[in-house]
């Protein structure tokens, strides 16, 4: 059983995403007398009102919150709150897995939607959101960006490759990253000069967007690829040139929040090519975060009457404020916009430190309105890229290493084989990094800093690590962590397992 869901601030439900033995036990709950007349959507909706509201309240007016809940039938919610949304996660996985799921979750509603999660009334989205979950579970669970190492032929082929193709697309901003990626692995990468590092968390995001493409376009059908056609098949839930807005990290809390245009077109099966160009609207994004979530804490502290903690918020917003407008002035926005954030933040402190005819919780809402305004500015046109002629050069510079490359997704990629191999041949999705040991001996090596991992690859051995087997000592050592602990052992049956910090 699964669901994942988001409310807004009246607790309708935005987006729901489950299972059919979700809504079949939600309907046993229903004391709807027919029940063809209601919705699924409203069925969730009613039934779960009272849970979000409670959790709402708690958080809200008694600063007592709760994030997860778990019923005697073994079903586990858990909660997480922004911008006046609630993601919920529904199922029968324990309350890490399950947190753990929520915050990869949360992280795509950012990703896709950026700051206006309002973008969730389209079906177009809804789909968007729909696949990259789907497609979450489908390359590597380990918590890690990585990179396939194979012929160091291939890999300068396919960096030559790609710096030839950033001078043949004609780009109107400064900043772009141009990729290979081969499966869910980072093949090649080459960013122009000035251009702001992608991060781990930002090459992990690209990935399951490449793992959602090849997958469409694995269905719509391999035999029908021809490597000369520069034609570039559609992906439904992007535009008619494979290219969306989405919003990578940046800012002090590594959220995503700087807009990028994303383009995506199929080299080869398995092989996608990715060109991400920077929006020049990251000062604007990472200051409207911030000054959307102080405004937040401010609604709730106006809500608890918490009067003590009102003046240090107050100058943090305005803080925040002042960092918005000069980035918008910076990227020569509309100077409307700019008066009307100063004038809501003066009508903000002066309702909060004078009897004035407008309350606080008025003046916040408006602020709230004017900070939708920017958001707005932070969904830009998307670039249109004449990608047809370097994606056919792309083709031609790597047709003596797709073979190989083609080889290198099939063995070290979860998601089946087009050439009919068994599950378990291929049920492994991590890479040939570290060789066997004797005594079958296996180590993961995850690097939280930089974001990376290294891990082996057994397939000789995949029915004793299988892929439920490695998730489960993931799960299992990011508990030992979690609780505090540099280290812990554990058996389950022949197979032995260490964590160690």
């Amino acid at each position: 059983m699964k669901a994942a869901l988001v409310f807004d601030s009246v607790n309708d439900l935005v987006f729901g995403k489950w299972d059919d033995v979700f809504i079949e036990r939600m309907k046993t709950f229903s004391v709807q007398e027919n029940q063809n007349d209601v919705t699924e959507n409203n069925t969730v909706s009613q039934l779960l009102a009272p849970i979000i509201t409670s959790q709402r309240v708690m958080a809200a007016q008694f600063g007592n919150t709760y994030s997860s809940m778990q019923c005697k039938d073994n079903t586990t919610i858990v909660f997480d709150e922004w911008l006046d949304h609630v993601f919920v996660i529904i199922s029968e996985d324990n309350v890490d897995d399950a947190h753990r799921e929520l915050l990869d979750f949360k992280t795509f509603v950012q990703h896709i939607c950026g700051q206006n999660i309002n973008l969730l009334h389209s079906s177009i989205y809804q789909d968007w959101l729909s696949v990259l979950l789907e497609s979450r579970t489908k390359g590597d669970t380990i918590p890690g960006a990585n990179g396939v190492i194979g012929e160091s032929g291939a890999t300068m082929a396919a960096l030559n490759a790609l710096k030839s193709a950033s001078k043949d697309i004609k780009l109107p901003y400064q900043h772009s990253h141009l990729m290979l990626f081969v499966g869910d692995k980072l093949l090649a990468l080459y960013s122009s000069r000035g251009s702001e590092d992608l991060s781990p968390p930002d090459l992990i995001l690209l990935s399951i967007q490449c793992i959602a493409a090849q997958e469409y376009w694995k269905e719509v059908g391999d035999e029908d690829y021809d490597e000369n056609d520069p034609q570039i098949v559609r992906l439904p839930w992007l535009s008619t040139e494979n290219s969306a807005v989405v919003n990578l990290c940046a800012g002090p809390t590594g959220s995503p929040c700087a807009p990028h245009s994303i383009h995506l077109a199929e080299v080869a099966p398995r092989i996608t090519f990715a060109v991400v160009v920077d929006m020049d609207l990251r000062e604007v994004g990472v200051s409207t975060y911030m000054a959307n979530q102080i405004l937040s804490n401010l609604r709730r502290l106006l809500l608890q009457r918490n009067l003590e903690l009102l003046p240090n918020t107050l100058d943090s917003l305005e803080t925040a404020l002042k960092k918005t407008t000069d980035a918008l002035r910076k990227n020569k926005a509309n100077a409307n916009l700019c008066a009307r954030l100063t004038s809501r933040m003066l009508e903000l402190r002066k309702s909060c430190t004078t009897t004035t005819p407008l309350t606080p919780e008025t003046t916040a809402t408006a602020m709230h309105t004017a900070l939708e305004a920017v958001i707005e500015q932070l969904k830009p046109d998307i670039p249109s890229l004449k990608m047809e002629q370097p994606l056919k050069n792309l083709r031609t510079t790597l047709s003596p290493y797709v073979e190989f490359l083609c080889v290198k997704a099939k063995r070290y990629f979860s998601l089946g084989s087009s050439t009919g191999e068994s599950d378990a041949s291929c049920s492994l999705t991590l890479h040939k990094y570290v060789e066997e040991f004797p005594g079958l001996i296996h180590f993961i090596y995850v690097d939280r800093t930089a974001g990376r991992f290294l891990a082996p690859d057994m397939a000789d051995c995949a029915d004793m690590l299988a892929p439920e087997t490695v998730r489960r000592a993931v799960s299992r050592s990011l508990c030992v962590v979690r609780e505090g602990y540099c280290a812990g052992t554990w058996r389950r049956g022949a197979l032995h397992a260490c964590a160690l910090l």
